[in-house]
């Protein structure tokens, strides 16, 4: 068996301690009356659990539970999420009977009805499938982990360099958020199979990622618009203001791909 590098040697580790970690947010949600922040905080681990376990290729049904659990437990971040988005484009509501006052009371309706503790049945089916990750990852040695996890990073990160060379192509919406998902999935991996490990392109691949999570912000407020009707010829302000910030965070993302987190990464494997 080849020697495992020191970076990659607590993985198997640091993937169980997350599952166990999420279990413990998971299982003290019920003890807390306002939970849309703590269900923020399993959310984001969750998607640092779920890189790690692409990183070390583990089997697709255990990173999809991972994800439906995110799902399931969206509704109240997203809705708050939403209110805080479009609070920021600073658009008028004053006028009496304005589309956009009606905008802003129903989002702010959402998000108050959404911050409640999620079901019971919820919790209950994300311990049984976290469980069942967690014994897999039980089930296998440092060894295996490690080597798998080494791999992973590099594959993880010829698909972000794939998916970033896309976006310069095409700049088309899907694109924008494909880039956003590998960024998270190399990141988040690597949080956890190789916390200390220096590779290049990490600092920029988060900067565009954080860039990236403001464009996907004003992309779901602008689903959730859509979805209601509230059309260009209904509030063409909203519209207006919501596409000048969307075209400029993109513009911003293009920059930092080029001239950034592309050359980090470096042009040749």
């Amino acid at each position: 068996m080849s020697e495992i590098r020191p970076e990659f040697a607590a993985a198997r580790g640091n993937l169980i301690h997350a599952c166990s970690e999420m279990e413990r947010m998971l299982a003290g949600l019920d003890d807390v009356p306002g939970v849309a922040e703590q269900i923020h905080e399993v959310r984001k681990l969750g998607k640092r659990l779920r890189g790690g376990l692409t990183v070390i290729g583990e089997a697709k049904p255990c990173i999809r539970w991972i994800a439906v659990i995110g799902r399931m437990l969206g509704g109240s971040r997203d809705a708050a999420v939403r209110v805080k988005t479009w609070k920021s484009l600073g658009i008028e509501t004053a006028a009496p009977a304005c589309a956009e006052a009606a905008i802003q009371s129903l989002l702010e309706l959402e998000a108050h009805a959404a911050s409640l503790r999620p079901p019971r049945e919820v919790v209950d089916w994300s311990l049984a499938a976290l469980g069942q990750v967690k014994a897999r990852l039980e089930a296998r040695t440092d060894e295996e982990v490690a080597q798998l996890a080494e791999k992973g990073v590099q594959h993880l990160k010829k698909q972000l360099k794939k998916r970033l060379k896309r976006t310069l192509q095409r700049v088309d919406n899907q694109d924008f958020h494909d880039c956003r998902k590998a960024a998270k999935s190399w990141l988040g991996g690597l949080s956890l199979v190789a916390p200390e490990l220096e590779i290049p392109g990490k600092d920029e691949a988060k900067k565009l990622a954080d860039n990236l999570g403001d464009e996907n912000d004003l992309e779901v407020l602008a689903r959730w618009m859509t979805e209601r009707n509230f059309t260009r010829a209904v509030t063409r302000i909203a519209w207006k203001y919501l596409l000048k910030r969307q075209e400029r965070i993109r513009r911003i993302s293009i920059s930092l791909i080029r001239k950034e987190l592309l050359p980090a990464l470096g042009s040749k494997e």
